[in-house]
């Protein structure tokens, strides 16, 4: 008997608070739709989603993100920003390749992590964008008129 595997759609959060919730969201959606989601995020992400997350059915993989001592979180912005753009985009490059494109069905990326964008290009991967903050921002430039009624902004 032939036993066919769940297409797999890798996930890609932008690793910042409001960028990884709403993707396990998501990636919670297409695990109920047949697919099998892998949600990869850096070391520091990591050790704190996977553990608690464990029996979603969703696999969790780390990024390494550079920093000397693994457990510790990003010295700061500009460190999470330079490895996403020079260590872990080989990471996610040797993934794709060592698991047969063929069974990897796309890769969901937030936009704000573009690197991934470029490896599943390079890949042969077919890449979807996520903006999770939307509604967010659909909310903040909806309230404008309010804020300037009530004085809050100036008008000029």
């Amino acid at each position: 008997m032939k036993v066919t595997q769940k297409p797999k759609i890798i996930f890609i959060p932008y690793p910042a608070q409001g960028h990884v919730t709403p993707m396990l969201h998501l990636a919670s959606a297409f695990l109920s739709r047949g697919f099998s989601p892998v949600v990869m995020t850096p070391e520091s992400i990591h050790r704190r989603i996977s553990t608690t997350n464990e029996d979603l059915g969703i696999t969790f993989l780390a990024l390494s993100d550079g920093q000397e001592r693994p457990d510790a979180p990003p010295s700061d912005f500009f460190s999470i920003e330079k490895s996403m753009e020079n260590i872990m985009p080989s990471q996610l490059e040797r993934f794709l390749l060592e698991e047969d494109v063929v069974g990897v069905a796309c890769v969901v990326v937030d936009v704000l992590a573009s690197w991934a964008i470029r490896v599943a290009g390079r890949c042969g991967v077919p890449v979807a964008g996520f903006w999770p903050v939307m509604f967010a921002a659909y909310r903040m430039i909806e309230s404008i008129p309010e804020l300037v009624r009530t004085g809050i902004v100036s008008r000029k």
